[in-house]
């Protein structure tokens, strides 16, 4: 996976990114963001925010599970309705 493929995917859309709790102890510092390449590839990348930087700290292909959870945020999205 490439850093160009990574930060093709925030800037796709759809984007969903969310906090991860289980690594933000007592500070919000980790993120998760599922979205696509320009090509359609679909991924799932952990990153943290350093100043104004996104910093990725792991990217790869989104699992069965990631997919459903963007596929409906895509469905969603198509309706205009952007909560998932």
């Amino acid at each position: 996976m490439s850093d160009s493929e990574c930060e093709e995917l925030f800037l796709n859309q759809p984007l969903v990114v969310r906090q991860d709790q289980s690594h933000s102890r007592g500070e919000v510092r980790y993120y998760y963001a599922l979205g696509q390449t320009d090509r359609g590839r679909r991924l799932f990348v952990a990153f943290t925010i350093r100043r104004n930087l996104i910093r990725v700290i792991s990217a790869r292909d989104a699992n069965r599970n990631e997919l459903r959870i963007y596929e409906a945020h895509e469905k969603n999205e198509e309706k205009g309705d952007t909560e998932v």
